[in-house]
């Protein structure tokens, strides 16, 4: 066969289907791992891949979306891992007979990752790793990631597939998005996009969690903004439940009939997810198997992001404004504070920042004799929880930067990397590791004078990038403005280095602006003038001074002449917002102070741990009662968080951040609320997820909610035997039994133990949640009731405490936002 990139350019191929729909219809178990199949039942997993490569598949995947370290030991399977994998790639080998490209198949490690999780971010890459590496050594033709709701989780996902396969098979990675294009934890697909470029992937997309319509305008904003081949593995729709079984009822035909509109919209593999069949790929091989792909544009522009917001730097595109705040270069206060390991100071700084109209915000905590890597992981995390603006990571320190760099849940840029061997081999290798741009210093061992001999520097810098593997749309320039007070000619140098860099390279600039201005008197005066007459030149980025309204009117105007402002309309928004004062952007006047109760509310936000315990201390020292804190400042806060989660303002990782710091508070308050009488529990509730599923992230956060509201929570964690969960309910004499699922093939253990429980006559009440399950389902099982989202939890637990004591208290759930748990195995 010819190599499947060079296929890819000229003609449309087909993934496979779903694996778990035709591994029950032979006899898998319910809640049993399908990984285990490969070998105890070969047979069965050759005939599944034989029967998709006869349809007409051009990639099959296979039988392996578990078979990672994590996720085998829940069935005692870890040190049978190699054997699993090997295995697995042989029967799809087998299979394929040639005509078909065996993809190793790799799903989510079904926990949550640090630092919102227990799972520290180097374990999961080495988790990955593991896997990649046997599947690679067993012969896979390419790596599938897949079903991924977490951008971070994908970012570990990917460092260990690449550090595992170095660029010696290609390399796919797959995103689930819910119904509104945006995954649980919050990306878009454009974000989604600017980080797996980054990591440079040969195959971006999308798969599980919807049906086909849903996912059709989620690829068409992907081929909008990637040139990358895009693969798309749709649902049967959603899941029905009859006598038992789990049904798609969404025909192969139905689904099939969107294929035409994922090709006009830029998909390159098209696929099947779960529920699925080879009847399916039938019809596509009829009808777009081999079809031209659709000719996208190769985006030119720098891209950095968020976990959640995506930004462009380059020609024609708004001019980005870097704030310079979070600094602590002569600032006494800001630096005792970082000395003294606080994030207080740094988050104020960039909620303003942002407030104020910052694009990006540079993120510097060097200080003498602090772990600057320490401080700089704990303001990223702290710092992504209030803004969502992309960030700058700035240091002079490679172990800081790769700190930051690895709890940074998006496409950070780097500060910076200059033209000095020792540094280039320092920040470079980092910068192709964790998929980040870098902001390059046009100096080596000394500033240059000339245009001429920064340009040198420039193209030192790009060659050594490319050697390593990076892009040039990796890499912005930053041309030296220095002192024109010291040095009148080095401003035209920069101006010119401007031009140089634009017109040779075609790539963008930035400027640190405030450093041209120092030792004059009105230097706003001096160093807006500049950034006028470099904005001109083609400059695309500063890192200045956002609360500069002046500045601010500076952009806004130069842009008009830069081609950055069609038809004006970003000059005509701002300048209706202008006041007719001279001065600072009013963001930089100082706010009311807040008063005690309103900082606990907005840290349990904003997810603000670190600050909250001196809230609460404030609190109580102030006069307000332990009580008072709990449940009129702390309890609604939660519950409004919650709120924001289901109108998908909030996403996953607010709400844990947010749980994690209501946590805090609580332990300062907890000794006073024991003083002023015994505190009791509003109920107890076990909680697990059943039986042959090993997904807990949800659960996880719903325990915390619940814990946070005052309920007594017993966790048993995942894969959890009936008889283990009635037990601890006996035990600890819970009034709720919570169950989670995330797979199809699990689902009936709900039905099951909601069975027994009625059988024996057991007081309990059950709720039921998870992705896949329905308020339908709920209904057909006789649940006691339903929770579609960790919104839902808290007033659903309330109330079946209430009916549990006998009042007669109907138990619904209307169910908005997202799923609690959104990790669905593609092998459904």
């Amino acid at each position: 066969m010819k190599p499947l990139l060079e296929r890819l350019k000229y003609e449309v191929l087909l993934l496979d289907g779903s694996m778990g729909a035709l591994l029950q219809s032979r006899g898998l178990p319910a809640g049993y791992a399908p990984d285990l199949w490969n070998i105890e039942k070969p047979q069965e997993i050759q005939a599944v891949h034989t029967e998709y490569v006869n349809a007409g598949s051009d990639i099959i995947l296979t039988n392996t979306f578990g078979a990672s370290r994590l996720r085998l030991s829940e069935y005692n399977a870890q040190d049978r891992i190699r054997e699993i994998n090997f295995q697995a790639v042989d029967l799809a080998q087998r299979a394929s007979r040639g005509k078909a490209y065996v993809a190793g198949d790799i799903g989510p490690s079904g926990t949550t990752i640090a630092p919102f999780g227990d799972l520290p971010f180097d374990d999961a890459i080495a988790i990955f790793y593991e896997q990649a590496k046997l599947l690679l050594e067993a012969g896979a033709d390419l790596i599938a990631i897949e079903t991924m709701f977490d951008i971070q989780e994908m970012r570990a996902a990917l460092i260990g597939v690449r550090e595992a396969t170095n660029g010696r098979i290609p390399l796919m990675a797959l995103m689930t998005f819910n119904m509104d294009g945006i995954t649980d934890s919050g990306s878009d697909p454009e974000t989604a996009a600017s980080v797996l470029e980054g990591f440079g992937v040969d195959i971006m997309g999308l798969n599980c969690s919807v049906g086909p319509e849903a996912m059709v305008p989620v690829v068409s904003r992907l081929g909008q903004t990637t040139d990358t081949f895009i693969a798309v593995e749709p649902n049967a729709g959603l899941p029905v439940h009859r006598n038992g079984e789990t049904l798609y009822l969404t025909g192969a035909e139905e689904v099939a009939k969107f294929a035409p509109s994922f090709v006009e919209a830029g998909a390159n593999i098209i696929g099947g997810c779960c529920g699925t069949t080879p009847e399916y790929i039938r019809i596509l091989a009829k009808t777009v198997k081999g079809a031209s792909p659709i000719s996208r544009p190769t985006p030119s522009l720098l891209k950095i992001s968020s976990r959640t917001s995506m930004t462009l730097i380059g020609d024609g595109v708004p001019f980005l404004i870097v704030g310079e705040k979070i600094n602590p270069t002569g600032k006494k206060i800001f630096s005792e504070a970082i000395a003294n390991g606080q994030v207080d100071l740094i988050v104020a700084e960039a909620r303003k920042e942002a407030e104020a109209g910052a694009g990006a915000l540079d993120v510097n905590v060097g200080v003498p004799l602090v772990n600057e890597a320490e401080m700089m992981a704990k303001a990223i995390t702290a710092i992504q929880n209030v803004v969502s603006l992309p960030l700058v990571i700035d240091s002079s320190y490679a172990s800081a930067l790769e700190s930051g760099l690895k709890l940074y849940p998006g496409r950070a840029l780097v500060n910076s990397v200059n033209a000095e061997d020792e540094r280039l081999e320092e920040v470079l290798p980092l910068i192709r590791k964790y998929g980040a741009a870098v902001i390059a210093l046009v100096s080596g061992d000394n500033i240059p004078e000339t245009a001429a001999e920064r340009m040198k520097n420039a193209e030192k810098i790009l060659r050594r990038a490319e050697e390593l593997g990076l892009k040039p749309r990796d890499l912005i320039f930053d041309t030296l403005a220095l002192t024109v007070s010291a040095v009148q000619e080095a401003a035209k140098q920069t101006l010119d280095t401007i031009t140089l860099i634009k017109k040779e390279l075609r790539l963008p600039t930035i400027l640190g602006l405030s450093n041209v201005s120092f030792g004059l008197p009105a230097r706003k005066i001096v160093h807006n003038n500049f950034l006028s007459m470099a904005i001109g030149a083609g400059l695309d980025a500063a890192i200045c001074d956002p609360y500069d309204q002046v500045l601010h009117q500076t952009i806004a105007a130069s842009s008009l002449f830069a081609r950055r402002d069609p038809d004006c309309r970003i000059y005509l928004n701002k300048a209706a917002a202008w006041t007719p004062a001279q001065g600072n952007h009013p963001a930089s006047k100082e706010a009311a102070p807040k008063t005690t109760s309103e900082a606990i509310r907005q840290a349990i936000l904003e997810g603000e741990r670190d600050g909250i315990a001196a809230l609460c201390q404030k609190g109580l020292d102030e006069g307000l009662s332990a009580f008072t804190i709990f449940l009129d400042i702390m309890t609604p806060a939660i519950r409004h968080l919650g709120d924001l989660f289901g109108q998908r303002v909030k996403f996953i990782p607010h709400l844990i951040a947010g749980a994690d710091a209501m946590k805090k508070g609580v332990e300062v308050l907890q000794p006073h609320l024991e003083a002023d009488g015994p505190v009791e529990p509003k109920g107890c509730v076990v909680f697990a997820t059943v039986k042959g599923d090993i997904h807990d992230i949800g659960k996880n956060i719903c325990i915390l909610m619940l814990r946070n509201f005052g309920f007594s929570v017993i966790d048993l964690g995942r894969n959890v035997p009936l008889d283990d969960i009635l037990a601890a309910a006996e035990k600890h004499q819970a009034q709720i039994i919570a169950l989670s699922a995330l797979m199809t093939t699990t689902m009936m253990q709900m039905k099951t133990a909601i069975e027994t429980i009625r059988e024996k006559n057991l007081p309990y009440k059950v709720m039921v949640g998870g992705a896949v399950v329905t308020p339908k389902f709920s209904t057909e099982i006789k649940a006691d009731g339903y929770g579609k989202d960790v919104g839902d939890v808290v007033p659903l637990a309330e109330k079946l405490i209430s009916a549990f004591s006998g009042l007669d208290v109907p138990v619904a759930s209307s169910g908005s936002g997202s799923d609690s748990e959104a990790i669905v195995g593609r092998k459904n």
